[in-house]
Formats: structure tokens, sequence, C-alpha cells
């Protein structure tokens, strides 16, 4: 693991602050994208709600 992190910090470093933020706002934005087509089943939604429960995330 702390290779992997090693790693990532290395090639973090390419990249200014703001393109760094620029990527991450276009990968967020592709995410974003690909969870709107997404369809959960009826597990999938059971899943969710233990899990918003468990972590007390809403009342």
């Amino acid at each position: 693991m702390e290779q992997t992190i090693k790693q990532f910090l290395e090639f973090r470093k390419q990249f200014t602050p703001a393109q760094w933020h620029e990527i991450n706002r276009i990968i967020d934005g592709q995410f974003s994208k690909k969870a709107a087509e997404l369809q959960l089943d009826d597990q999938d939604v059971e899943v969710i709600k233990n899990i918003i429960t468990q972590q007390k995330i809403m009342k």
C-alpha cells in the first residue's frame, strides 16, 4: 500500500493544482453521467437503505 501511495504522489506531481482540479472535475462529471444511466434493482435499493440507516446519514 505504501508503494502505491508513493506512486500516486509521483504521478500527481506532474500536474499543477489547477490541472489536477480540472482532471478531478472531468472525472466526477463522467461518474455522474454513468450514475444517471445506472438502473438500480430492489436489492440495490435495500443495500443503500441499510447503509444509510447503519451510518445514521438520515433519521
